[in-house]
């Protein structure tokens, strides 16, 4: 059984130094923020596509209002 506890102790502790500083929570924190970030960053991107979107279908109702406006005076000026 010590020999057991021995063995992941010493497992343990080499998990730990593989951590820069031995600091395994300040090594979450930094994946944590990571993600947080990339998670904005995708939100961001999300959101400016859903704007270039509805201004394009802006433009294209704008676009058809305008040719249906030309149609209409070219059959009235006949």
């Amino acid at each position: 059984m010590e020999a057991a506890l021995a063995d992941n102790t010493a497992k343990t502790e080499k998990l730990l130094l593989a951590f820069p500083g031995g600091d395994c929570d300040g090594h979450r924190r930094y994946h944590e923020g990571v993600i947080e970030w990339q998670e904005l960053r995708n939100k961001l991107v999300r959101e400016a596509l859903i704007k270039v979107a509805q201004a394009g279908a802006l433009a294209g109702a704008g676009w058809i209002v305008l040719a249906i406006w030309q149609a209409f005076k070219m059959t009235v000026q006949r």
